[in-house]
């Protein structure tokens, strides 16, 4: 190889390096040889995150649906929206074996719903918030509702009050119901605690029917509010609210 050559592809090696170490992008060398001239070329894709610890892995998808995947991710991104929500939805329909055209279907539903949840909920709001708020907006409670429980809670604290309410509202509960019941809880003392007693309640009676469903939840909202029902399970950070899987 000649010095020119040998130097041209020392300096690519070096972009190569410099490119890899990123967390944001990964490189393709590339060399190609023509008669006594050697060619080096970084070839350089962006990956975006799924989560502070790991990447989007475009491995777990077909060519078509990874690349269809990124447009999306960009385009959400280019809006100022997370993209880690859309990240998690994507690799949970990979990791289900559901289809590629079915998982571009529910990741683009949900970009439309975090942009809906952002306006909702206000730029202030933390990435956990706009996808619940997005799950919410999903399942049919409408924008005002999102606004009125997000009123509920300190910044940032709102994740629990939206995800139980669309819980209690996927589980047959009517939404003006749930919506009552969820903010009169958030309004009081450990409120998390009593919204998660009041997910389990419902979760419980739902199995028997909606109607048992609403009667229990009736039942657990008097019974917190009187102070006749006290939650006995500290919030921590292993009792999270359960967010059912996307269909």
């Amino acid at each position: 190889m000649r010095p020119h050559a040998t130097t041209s592809l020392w300096l690519a090696l070096q972009l190569l390096s410099a490119t890899m170490a990123s967390p944001l992008a990964a490189a393709t060398l590339v060399v190609t040889t023509r008669g006594d001239t050697t060619h080096a070329t970084v070839s350089i894709d962006t990956i975006l995150f799924r989560d502070p610890q790991g990447q989007f892995d475009a491995a777990r998808f077909d060519t078509l649906t990874a690349n269809a995947l990124r447009l999306l991710f960009d385009d959400a991104a280019s809006k100022g929206l997370p993209t880690a929500p859309l990240i998690n939805r994507a690799l949970e329909g990979a990791a289900r074996r559901v289809s590629g055209a079915r998982i571009l279907s529910v990741v683009r539903a949900h970009a439309v719903a975090l942009a809906g949840a952002k306006s909702a909920l206000g730029d202030g709001s933390t990435v956990a918030e706009l996808d619940a708020g997005a799950d919410a907006l999903r399942a049919g409670i409408d924008a005002k509702t999102l606004f009125v429980v997000r009123s509920t809670r300190p910044a940032g604290a709102a994740v629990t009050a939206l995800v139980v309410l669309t819980d209690v509202v996927n589980r047959g509960v009517p939404i003006s119901t749930a919506r009552d019941a969820v903010i009169t809880i958030a309004r009081i003392p450990r409120s998390d605690d009593a919204l998660l007693g009041l997910q389990s309640t419902v979760a419980k009676n739902a199995q028997r029917g909606p109607g048992m469903a609403l009667e229990a939840l009736n039942r657990y909202v008097r019974g917190t509010v009187s102070g006749a029902v006290s939650p006995s399970t500290p919030a921590t950070s292993d009792r999270k609210p359960v967010r059912p899987p996307d269909s």
